[in-house]
């Protein structure tokens, strides 16, 4: 071979090699050296003859064991082949309590390889590749009508679907991650599973500071602090008048939105100086339909006030970290990415992705997925989260829309790079699931904001 073809060679493996570190930096083992030997005892063998098997265990050639096994979910049949996880549990014997290490194997953690057959047929139907720290992060190939479709499932959404791979089904029972990988890296978004966890770390720092601070805080409707950082109302500008006591102890009385000011004052007065303003938070950022229901609601309440808000802030923090003037509709910070093809509904089917609606935001039963693409994509961000909520004041009366609660919203991958989201409410801290719970029929609009360790909250 000639030097140059060697020098080729050699710098091709060292790109696939950095390629496989770049995906795989959380170590996910690899079966395919194993299931070369399993083709035709249980990748292609009879059903009955798979389902009559007992679990197997192999070793790859580094060492890590991966476990066989069939498992039985409806009309399909599922052959596992999972890396060994050791989890520690808590042993009880006379009376006396020890620490010991037990072996499984999850279908679902990273380095799993599941083949889905058809229990009357046996025909493949497609093969699920686990490669992140969240189970309900997967790619999959499907075999339909001869074809290899590949689809790339981000909890409750495809971020692509249907994507075609020109190579038999077949040959997916011994290719390995790496292989997969290159068959697919311009046509999946594989940036996805790009997890670095220390850009993370201002997320982190904000996050604990506010935590500190809870205790000091009391909810209390419409209150904010103004510039100056007196106690006022938000409606009308007005001053509050405090307790020496509550003022002596460091105690905030802060409404939901005036929650959402605090932590953005935190941001702007290591850099600007002073607090938010107060009037330009309040300036309204959409416009209702001359003559419509909504301006006609409009007119009374402030139905659009914590999209406004929310807004208003995060041209403010742009605006005060950039030392140029930004308003909402030139500061970028809307969030408006489409990352789904496709949603998976609660009852397992394929719907429609809505994606996000103009001055509306997303239907936070799907906000799951988008955090997760956010955190990925956009490392080192928090977001400002405005609710849309209906009501409809009687059954004759048409359906209003308010923009009623604001949140502050951090997503971020930890040490082990397993997904996190932190959710403050009304001085509060809630979990991703409650908020989901609590708005369940609701909608919410998030613009972003850097996270900074420089953050000083009064």
């Amino acid at each position: 071979m000639s030097k140059r073809k060697g020098f080729l060679c050699l710098l091709m493996v060292v790109m696939g090699a950095s390629v496989f570190a770049l995906y795989n930096r959380q170590g996910i083992p690899d079966s395919s050296e194993i299931r070369q030997k399993l083709v035709e005892s249980w990748f292609t063998a009879p059903v009955e003859a798979v389902r009559g098997k007992v679990p197997e265990l192999h070793r790859n050639n580094v060492g890590t064991v991966f476990q066989i096994r069939s498992e039985e979910d409806g009309s399909q049949l599922m052959i596992v082949v999972a890396p060994r996880q050791k989890i520690s549990v808590d042993m009880y014997s006379g009376g006396q309590v020890s620490a010991s290490t037990v072996d499984v194997y999850p279908a679902t953690s990273a380095g799993s390889w599941v083949l889905h057959r058809d229990i009357k047929s046996g025909e493949p139907l497609y093969i699920r590749y686990y490669f992140a720290s969240e189970p309900e992060v997967y790619m999959q190939m499907n075999f339909n009508n001869h074809k290899v479709l590949a689809d790339f499932v981000v909890f409750d959404g495809y971020a692509a679907r249907g994507v075609p791979v020109g190579i038999p089904f077949q040959r997916l029972y011994k290719a390995s991650f790496l292989e997969v990988f290159d068959m697919t890296e311009s046509t999946l978004p594989w940036n996805y599973i790009n997890i670095m966890p220390a850009l993370y770390h201002p997320v982190l720092q904000m996050i604990a500071v506010i935590r500190e601070n809870l205790e000091r805080i009391t909810p209390l409707e419409d209150a904010a602090y103004n510039e100056d950082g007196n106690a006022v109302y938000i409606s009308t500008g007005k001053q509050r008048i405090e307790s020496l006591e509550m003022r002596e102890a460091g105690e905030l009385s802060l409404s939901s939105a005036g929650f959402i000011k605090w932590i953005v004052d935190g941001l702007v007065i290591p850099v600007g100086g002073s607090y938010t303003r107060l009037e330009p938070l309040t300036m309204p950022t959409v416009q209702a339909r001359q003559g419509s229901f909504a301006e006609s609601v409009g007119e009374e309440f402030a139905v659009s006030f914590s999209l406004d808000w929310t807004r208003n802030l995060a041209a403010a923090v742009l605006s005060t970290y950039s030392g140029r003037n930004f308003y909402y509709n030139t500061s970028g910070c809307d969030v408006l990415i489409e990352p789904f093809a496709a949603e998976i509904d609660e009852f397992g089917k394929l719907s429609n992705s809505l994606g996000y609606l103009k001055d509306t935001g997303y239907r936070i039963n799907t906000i799951k997925g988008l955090l997760y693409v956010l955190a990925v994509t956009e490392p080192g961000k928090l977001y400002l989260g405005a609710v849309r909520q209906s009501h409809r004041p009687s059954v004759e009366s048409p359906e209003v829309q308010f923009f009623t609660e604001s949140v502050a919203i951090f997503p971020y991958f930890d040490g082990y790079g397993q997904f996190q989201v932190v959710i403050f409410e009304n001085g509060k801290e809630i979990s991703l699931e409650t908020f989901m719970d609590r708005y369940k029929d609701s909608y919410v609009h998030l613009v972003r904001i850097n996270a900074s360790e420089r953050f000083f909250p009064q």
